[in-house]
């Protein structure tokens, strides 16, 4: 075994172990039992026969959030959000319509529903998302709970045809990722609030375009999934709320101290994309990403591993990025493949367009007077 698969097994059982020994302390000296506990769970996605959910169980600490704070409290926030205690072997239960799982957090404090459902559900037609009932019913420490959150599921209708994923780092959040040793990134997360980000022009009313469909006759899923820390789930969430894009599951990564270390893992981001499209085998996507890391590189091993399942995958040009060259030699290359690149959202709108995908004159339209337009999964 190579020495950091070695050195990084060791971290991972040494956290395990502190994590353990804390625990032990909670439950034997009682105070586990005084502690604030919340469900922290995520947007999940589904067909009327299968659902994929996942959330955490953490420690509750005071954190508020509001439009006017100074950089001291949001970095405070910041730790907060990215110092958590979270609570392994937690038992909960989750409810959707009929149907009652069990189950049980890891030792990061996760917890993961991956089942079928048999009777499929029977969903409505004029809402794609469906609420689900998370319980905790116990702790390592306390017994009887009754603590209650909950969150939405995606389910497209069936006549859906068309998907989207996205990236949405430097494709949809201007994050920094392409900065010398990505400080930007680590500013723009840290220091800056969802209200103190910049939007990109116009990409929450392409999204919404893509969104709505052609012609008011599809809606068309859209999956955000990115290597961002599932720390900050919240924060981008309110982001991407903030600036009107259209509501949708929200794929982010755990930073922690890997557990995972199978020889076949795939990477969170390949990973989150193979499990949608495995989930609609009858659908076909669209990619969107950029050129700051590895997207395009990325979504052209997915549409060779997918034949016929990526329709086309657009690539956001990130200027001033050293292989910036290199990687447009490689879209050049690979322009056969279906990826296109585009320097705005006003340029990708058109592309779009003449491809089918949304229309331009509702784009437009949602340009001048966005709040004029709603439509049924936005929000």
């Amino acid at each position: 075994m190579p020495t950091p698969k070695i050195f990084i097994k060791l971290l991972s059982r040494l956290d395990h172990f502190v994590d353990d020994l804390r625990f032990r302390l909670l439950k034997v000296t009682g105070k586990g039992a005084k502690l604030p506990i919340k469900i922290v769970p995520y947007r999940g996605f589904g067909r009327s026969d299968y659902i994929f959910l996942q959330g955490r169980v953490l420690v509750k600490k005071r954190l508020r959030m509001g439009p006017r704070r100074t950089i001291f409290h949001q970095l405070l926030h910041n730790y907060i959000r990215f110092e958590t205690d979270e609570i392994p072997n937690a038992v909960l239960r989750v409810d959707i319509s009929e149907h009652q799982f069990d189950l049980v957090t890891d030792q990061e404090g996760y917890f993961t529903l991956n089942a079928k459902l048999d009777p499929p559900l029977l969903l409505p037609d004029d809402d794609p998302w469906q609420t689900v009932k998370i319980t905790l019913l116990e702790t390592p420490w306390t017994d009887d709970l009754e603590l209650e959150a909950t969150t939405s599921v995606l389910f497209p209708p069936k006549d859906a045809k068309l998907g989207v994923i996205s990236d949405l780092d430097d494709t949809v959040i201007e994050t920094g990722v392409y900065s010398l040793l990505k400080w930007r990134a680590i500013y723009n997360t840290l220091f800056k609030s969802a209200h103190r980000r910049r939007v990109f022009d116009q990409v929450a009313a392409f999204f919404r375009a893509l969104n709505r469909g052609v012609n008011d006759q599809g809606f068309q899923p859209i999956f955000y999934v990115s290597n961002s820390p599932r720390n900050i789930y919240g924060l981008v969430k309110a982001y991407l709320n903030f600036h009107d894009l259209p509501k949708a599951p929200l794929l982010l990564r755990d930073i922690g101290i890997p557990y995972k270390l199978h020889p076949r893992d795939l990477g969170h981001k390949k990973e989150s994309i193979i499990s949608i499209l495995e989930a609609y085998p009858e659908m076909q996507f669209i990619l969107i990403g950029d050129n700051a890391e590895k997207d395009p590189y990325l979504y052209h091993e997915i549409d060779q591993a997918y034949p016929g399942r990526i329709v086309a995958i657009f690539i956001r040009n990130v200027q001033h990025i050293r292989p910036l060259r290199r990687l447009e030699e490689f879209v050049e290359k690979e322009s056969a493949y279906n990826i296109q690149m585009f320097n705005s959202y006003r340029q990708l709108a058109k592309i779009a367009a003449d491809k089918g995908f949304i229309e331009l004159e509702y784009f437009q339209k949602m340009v001048q007077s966005p709040f004029q337009f709603p439509f049924v999964g936005w929000k």
